[in-house]
């Protein structure tokens, strides 16, 4: 079987992204969203393309504008007791996308908004960088029949755009 392409540029999202949370947080990285995620796998960092717009800006530049999109899934299964129970379910999800500290209402280091938000220049050598000009936005939700028919989930997501400058 054939190894499964790794988009470099959605590589360098997630080497960002890990080497602020750590390699251990995640237990599955996906580069494109997967049909099944193993229960073993959860908590799943998931990061996949949109769209990618290429434009000119000079004769010899193209800017490619990437939208991205990062799916985070949770297991919430140890936070449901019993059948009547409020499950928290999403507010793990919050925590991971947008964690806020109480006292400043700031963004925690370690939310995946913060990790895109500051840190602009994602490879300064290759001129990647997140478009701040653009809106970043999160969806949180349960899905019923997304990654296997009788399966759901709760599961956020994050949209941004890359932004790169390629000599043509």
């Amino acid at each position: 079987m054939a190894e499964i392409y790794k988009d470099p540029i959605l590589k360098k999202y997630i080497d960002l992204i890990t080497s602020v949370v750590g390699n251990s947080f995640f237990k599955g990285i996906y580069y494109g969203d997967p049909i099944k995620v193993p229960v073993s796998n959860l908590p799943a960092l998931i990061i996949s393309k949109d769209e990618t717009r290429v434009g000119n800006i000079t004769n010899t530049e193209d800017e490619h504008l990437i939208a991205l999109t990062i799916t985070v899934i949770t297991d919430i299964r140890n936070d449901i007791s019993d059948d009547k129970a409020i499950a928290p379910g999403v507010a793990s999800l919050y925590d991971i996308i947008e964690g806020r500290e109480s006292d400043t209402l700031k963004l925690k280091t370690k939310s995946l908004i913060h990790i895109l938000r500051n840190n602009l220049d994602v490879d300064v050598s290759l001129g990647l960088r997140t478009d701040l000009g653009s809106i970043t936005r999160a969806d949180y939700g349960m899905t019923v029949g997304k990654r296997d028919q009788e399966a759901w989930a709760i599961e956020a997501q994050i949209d941004f755009i890359a932004q790169f400058t390629q000599i043509r």
